[in-house]
């Protein structure tokens, strides 16, 4: 047995023993059910998504068959995270061009600056900001926006393969490949360990109807994307008093979950009867994250396991070391911060301690899971009855867990 199993074993020990391990389960899908856009909100980005395609096509003179539009990132792998305060949901778009009028560029800038004129005009949505790969969408009075990325297909593969270039200020080109990376995510979140068989009859035979974006459900006994979507919370309460300078080298989404699923996946495959618990799963999944990364101690590689040309730390070699810092720093954190949650009887936990850790989601969260019966991360969510549905849940209902 490993260290670092020794650790989220010690840790759920002490929680079964004061027997409060399903009401710390219980807070998290609590916590965790905050973080979806709304069902109508998602109805509203879809038609908008929908229409921005369209839109595109029209403005650069190709086909609408040309332009395919799909979201990709926390979107598209299912581990949105709300927005703290008054910020809106980041929807990260791609849209990928083909035909005879793209074929040939080989030059960058002007491809992505006739991109973003492309995007004026667009009915509810101010014009496009320039970011370094992407254009920004904003659409005044909705809770969300979009990063709208440009994309050609790979030379090598014009208009077949899902490997893409994408504009990039430092090296011209760069490498990209989201569907695949969404679909080896996905993927991996499907495999259960040996645990989740025995509660499986405790589970409820819902399932959440998605909006298409994306179109895939999302199980209730998910822990890899609940597990990336608390790592998101707590990074983004972490950063939100820093300097901008930090808060720009903070830890980055598809870091997490690359690290996160390259974690789990091992685990499952290799350590299929090691864990008895969702939370001791989220345990070890925190502590190992940073054995994923690659370095002969000056530069770091976080691969694309679907794109092994494409590096997602690239940034970490070329910012004097600050990135690789934040990341140990906020890893290191979020360990700490977890076992001091957990070590603390839970209905004599403060606030402040929730706050620290989870922000105001935790506070409200925890309020309401001592007001409540507890079940557990894999059982019926709190105040929910043990019975079948008679209609599907849409995402982000306050009675699903997704």
């Amino acid at each position: 047995m490993t260290t670092a199993n020794n650790y989220a074993k010690r840790i759920l020990e002490t929680l079964q023993a004061r027997q409060e391990r399903v009401q710390w389960e219980a807070f998290i899908v609590e916590m965790l059910q905050k973080l979806e856009l709304s069902q109508e909100e998602r109805a509203r980005a879809t038609k908008k998504y929908e229409a921005l395609g369209r839109h595109v096509a029209a403005k650069l003179g190709i086909a609408d068959t040309d332009a395919h539009v799909f979201v990709q990132g926390s979107m598209r792998t299912q581990t949105t995270v709300s927005p703290r305060g008054n910020q809106n949901f980041d929807l990260d778009i791609v849209v990928k061009l083909t035909g005879p009028r793209v074929h040939s560029v080989t030059n960058p800038e002007p491809f992505f600056q006739a991109f973003g004129e492309a995007l004026k005009g667009i009915q509810g949505a101010d014009d496009p900001t320039a970011k370094r790969r992407c254009w920004r969408l904003n659409y005044p009075g909705e809770p969300f926006y979009f990063d709208v990325t440009p994309a050609l297909p790979d030379s090598r593969s014009m208009g077949v393969a899902t490997d893409l270039r994408v504009r990039d200020p430092d090296t011209r080109w760069s490498p990209s490949n989201p569907e695949e990376f969404a679909d080896w995510f996905c993927t991996i979140a499907k495999k259960r360990f040996s645990f989740h068989r025995g509660l499986r009859e405790m589970v409820i035979k819902a399932e959440t109807q998605v909006t298409p974006i994306p179109d895939a459900p999302v199980g209730i006994d998910d822990i890899l994307r609940r597990g990336i979507q608390l790592m998101k919370l707590h990074r983004d309460n972490y950063y939100w008093n820093f300097s901008d300078e930090r808060k720009d080298a903070k830890p980055i989404s598809v870091i997490l979950v690359t690290l996160a699923g390259n974690a789990y996946n091992h685990m499952v495959t290799h350590e299929q009867t090691a864990y008895s618990s969702p939370i001791e799963v989220l345990l070890e999944l925190v502590d190992r994250m940073p054995r994923g990364i690659v370095t002969d101690g000056r530069n770091y590689r976080v691969s694309n396991p679907a794109l092994a040309t494409e590096n997602f730390a690239d940034r970490w070699n070329s910012d004097g070391g600050l990135r690789v810092r934040e990341f140990n720093t906020w890893q290191k954190q979020l360990v700490t911060d977890l076992e001091a949650l957990f070590a603390e009887e839970y209905s004599k936990k403060s606030e402040t301690r929730i706050r620290s850790v989870f922000g105001q989601y935790g506070v409200e969260a925890w309020k309401a899971s001592l007001a409540s019966p507890l079940q557990g991360l894999l059982a019926a969510v709190p105040g929910q009855p043990r019975t079948n549905p008679t209609m599907v849940r849409p995402q982000g209902s306050k009675n699903t867990l997704a």
